[in-house]
């Protein structure tokens, strides 16, 4: 025994080193993650379910539904101080630029309008109402940074809308009697029977559309049978249901670009060149083949858009100020209104697309929004440069749909959804690689913030591999 007293085992008591006992990895408890969430998961999931459709004007045009119809005409107003906040406090990729043609759109197109159409001062404000959702960029992303959802949790919401989307238009294709259809737009617009499609539902598509890109995107990154199997339902669903044949076109070529661009680079070419040998031969060929069956497949809409085109065309004339700086619009409530102008209740604005866009805004206009639009696309791209998040990229591919509709469906139809698709794009790429314990940046939210975040990541990440 040792003069220390120590035991027969030969360590000394003297040495107060404690053995350590190496536990199997199953039985070390971990900490659980610090929520950068400042509400209840509940609260916040209810939040955003409820505030997303409105600031994607889900009801903007449902005048039926009363209450979701006034509630959507109020939120620009209602998120006002969301917006307020935002421009002046938040950080925002491109917020000059968005200021710029709101000046233009809500500013100097009303005095434009008072010139050329006779708008009174009052009237020629109300005609700047479509164009307010443009700042649900900045009242969305104020809300995004005051919630700090998680990455999950915002993901999530948005599929959960976008999944709900196809199971009520089922649910209302089967349960609603055909009673509450309707052939006249001014009564209702959810429950519409028209001569060449029948019976129909025009379901808010916003969120149905972007789960059909971010389920395209997912299933190239991680192949799944099931993945194919949903979007050839949701596809089923448009086509039988909703038969908006524009739409449902631009969905199926955006899906088809978004596989064409996940492929390997030799078979994208390989892809690509099919694409282009094949497709515009077919479409020649259907469209030569019956012209007339075509046209009367198109019924009233073709016509009503060629009458309104003309119209506008002859409006502008000769007249180089009116090209530059367009007319302007009224509103149907208004001392005058362009049906009375024009002669004619057909004439819509709204379904001329680009030429809509130069009528009511003049080439500036159209020059302004067009960048708008291209720098909100390749600033998405740019964000996913060697960080492959399906959602993002489905909302960059919602940028391209919007894009590649717009020769029929004006850009200031829907205004608000393009401010949802950047803010929610910039909040998803920020808070995917925020580590749980980090609080949210309290008044910055841009790219800068995310590469910095990953390279901090990786780094940290090549460390402990080191070690």
């Amino acid at each position: 025994m040792s003069e220390a007293g120590g035991s027969g085992t030969g360590t000394p008591t003297g040495d107060r080193r404690r053995a350590v006992v190496t536990l199997p990895r199953a039985f070390v408890p971990v900490a659980a993650p610090v929520s950068t969430e400042r509400f209840p998961g509940v609260l916040t999931s209810a939040a955003l379910l409820f505030a997303l459709p409105f600031f994607a004007q889900s009801f903007y045009y449902l005048h039926e539904l009363t209450a979701p119809y006034l509630l959507s005409k109020a939120w620009p107003l209602l998120s006002l101080p969301l917006s307020l906040y935002a421009v002046v406090r938040l950080q925002l990729p491109a917020k000059r630029f968005y200021l710029v043609f709101l000046a233009y759109a809500l500013g100097f197109t009303p005095f434009v309008s008072m010139l050329q159409l006779g708008n009174g001062l009052v009237d020629a404000l109300i005609t700047t109402v479509k164009i307010w959702p443009l700042t649900y960029y900045f009242g969305l992303s104020a809300l995004l940074v005051w919630l700090a959802p998680s990455y999950g949790r915002t993901r999530g919401s948005l599929v959960v809308l976008g999944a709900g989307t196809f199971v009520l238009m089922l649910a209302l294709w089967l349960l609603v009697p055909t009673s509450w259809y309707v052939n006249d737009p001014e009564l209702g617009k959810l429950f519409m029977l028209e001569t060449e499609r029948g019976y129909r539902i025009y379901m808010p598509m916003f969120f149905g559309t972007l789960f059909l890109f971010y389920l395209t995107r997912r299933f190239m990154q991680r192949p799944n049978l099931l993945l194919p199997l949903a979007i050839l339902l949701g596809f089923v669903l448009l086509f039988s249901i909703y038969k908006q044949r524009t739409a449902i076109g631009g969905m199926m070529l955006v899906c088809i670009y978004a596989v064409g661009v996940s492929l390997a680079p030799r078979l994208r070419l390989l892809v690509a060149g099919l694409f282009l040998a094949v497709v515009p031969l077919g479409l020649a060929y259907l469209v030569l083949r019956d012209v007339e069956g075509l046209a009367q497949s198109l019924g009233g809409s073709l016509s009503v858009r060629q009458v309104s085109l003309g119209l506008a065309a002859n409006f502008l004339g000769d007249d180089p100020w009116r090209w530059l700086f367009g007319v302007g619009a009224t509103t149907r409530f208004g001392s005058i209104t362009l049906a009375d102008i024009f002669g004619n209740s057909n004439f819509y604005v709204a379904d001329l697309g680009w030429f809509g866009i130069v009528f009511e805004y003049g080439l500036v206009g159209a020059v302004l929004l067009a960048g708008l639009y291209g720098w909100g696309y390749f600033t998405l791209l740019r964000s996913t440069r060697g960080v492959e998040d399906p959602m993002v990229l489905a909302l960059s591919d919602y940028i391209l749909y919007m894009l590649a509709t717009s020769a029929v469906y004006s850009l200031v139809f829907t205004p608000g959804e393009f401010g949802v698709v950047m803010a929610l794009a910039i909040y998803l790429s920020r808070a995917r690689y925020r580590q749980p314990s980090t609080p949210a940046p309290e008044h910055r939210i841009s790219f800068t913030v995310n590469r910095h975040q990953i390279r901090t990541r990786n780094a940290a990440a090549r460390r402990q591999t080191v070690a």
